[in-house]
């Protein structure tokens, strides 16, 4: 006879369903969050320090780019797909003319802060059946659909990450359910008390167990957080710098600019004016 302890119901007390059962599996939510898939050809590609808060792939059709972290140059080749993780610092030069796909997007809080870097990987056949998918989708110019290969394309790269890119992501439960709780809330007035309430924590633990693992308290991890939000607005959106300060908790578009200022050296505008590819 099953021991009735190891019996989970996963509806709320009360509810009119009924589901019960062992789980035994339960791996976390994932979020592919595509920001853009376009495909660009460039006369010159010139970025200096580049900083974003979300992933980058690049597919170059031809070669002429190359990409400088940390004085180390990687010139991007035909049959080589590229991904630079969020918040790597980096510098783009061209040889010759050249055009890329490339597409921008963010996996979730905790995805998203992998080891910084680049990351080449062979062109594989599912990979190549895919590029057809997007040239055909971006040739159907009258009729736009829905993108959905833009996914199979960012899912089937990542999922070539070495091991190692993750190893910084072995975070306490509690601190991941702190940083999720954030994440998902970024428009409201959140408090040290809050945060710590959700994840089971005193204020005192909720900050001993941030600077612990992150390095960072966690009011300053929300407000990374929240600029990274409004730097991905300030790119991908017509929002009025107002409008991305109030979403994204920020108050209003004074403190909005000071912050971004004091940790991103750049202003709004500056940072939606920017080039980039």
């Amino acid at each position: 006879m099953s021991d009735k302890s190891s019996i989970l119901s996963v509806v709320p007390l009360g509810a009119a369903h009924r589901v019960q059962g062992n789980r035994s599996v339960a791996l976390p939510g994932v979020t592919v969050d595509i920001l853009t898939t376009r495909k660009i050809e460039l006369q010159h590609w010139e970025l200096r320090r580049l900083n974003d808060p979300y992933w980058r792939l690049y597919w170059p059709l031809e070669e002429g780019g190359q990409v400088e972290i940390n004085g180390t140059l990687t010139p991007l080749k035909p049959g080589t797909v590229y991904l630079i993780p969020p918040h790597t610092t980096f510098s783009t030069t061209t040889r010759q003319p050249f055009s890329k796909w490339y597409a921008h997007f963010n996996l979730g809080p905790v995805a998203d802060r992998a080891a910084p870097g680049i990351y080449a990987f062979p062109c594989t056949p599912a990979l190549r059946t895919w590029l057809k998918e997007l040239i055909k989708l971006g040739a159907n110019t009258d009729q736009p659909r829905f993108p959905w290969v833009s996914v199979l394309l960012v899912a089937g790269v990542v999922q070539k990450l070495p091991a190692q890119v993750w190893d910084q992501q072995r975070l306490d439960a509690r601190v991941l359910k702190a940083m999720e709780f954030m994440n998902q809330h970024l428009g409201l007035k959140l408090t040290a008390e809050q945060i710590a309430r959700h994840s089971g924590l005193s204020v005192r633990n909720l900050n001993h167990l941030f600077q612990q693992e992150l390095q960072q308290p966690p009011m300053r991890v929300l407000l990374d957080y929240r600029l990274d939000e409004a730097c991905r607005l300030l790119r991908h959106t017509d929002d009025s710098i107002e409008a991305i300060a109030e979403s994204c908790g920020l108050v209003n578009r004074h403190y909005f600019s000071r912050m971004m200022r004091q940790y991103r050296n750049t202003s709004p505008a500056a940072y939606r004016q920017e080039s980039f590819g």
